[in-house]
């Protein structure tokens, strides 16, 4: 894994070791910010359920200026901190939390929130539900989501793009 654009272009990442973990891959990734194009400077951005931060990562090395990561791994919560190492103290936060328990201590909202839990759990729609309930997402924020099948999200949200790879769906949603 590697910084794909910005400040930090090129720098390895280190990798999740767990099986069971499925970082999202620098194809995707790619995807992801040639679709949302440029960064705002000034951005807040979330990586829910972080792996080992490469999502929340990119934001940064692209501009964003401040990341929220969470990670209930142990492994990869020590790994997430190690690929920090490039950037500022007070540019990131990381919770080795349950995403829900963390959406309930985190008090700043967001531009950009990323979440791409395991896919064999209904995490994405609990999410939302918390962050549209603790009002955490901007008014232009954009929440997107990264599963391997259609997920229905509530009236609140608009589902403005979506795309595939492989057995990969993007989404991406604005506040109505």
């Amino acid at each position: 894994m590697r910084i794909i654009s910005g400040s930090m272009k090129g720098r390895n990442l280190l990798s999740p070791k767990s099986k069971n973990s499925r970082p999202t891959d620098n194809k995707v990734k790619e995807a992801i910010f040639d679709i949302l194009f440029e960064i705002k400077k000034d951005s807040v951005c979330l990586d829910l359920f972080a792996c080992t931060g490469q999502i929340g990562i990119e934001f940064l090395s692209r501009g964003a200026r401040k990341a929220y990561f969470c990670e209930i791994n142990a492994d990869n919560y020590n790994r997430l901190n190690k690929n920090l190492k490039y950037f500022e103290n007070d540019s990131y936060v990381t919770y080795k939390n349950d995403f829900r328990k963390a959406l309930d201590l985190i008090e700043d909202k967001f531009d950009y929130i990323f979440l791409d839990p395991p896919y064999s759990e209904d995490f994405i729609s609990q999410s939302v539900s918390i962050i549209l309930k603790n009002n955490q997402i901007k008014d232009d924020g954009l929440i997107i989501t990264e599963s391997d099948r259609d997920i229905k999200l509530c009236n609140e949200l608009l589902l403005i793009k979506q795309k595939k790879y492989g057995r990969k769906i993007l989404k991406f949603y604005k506040k109505k």
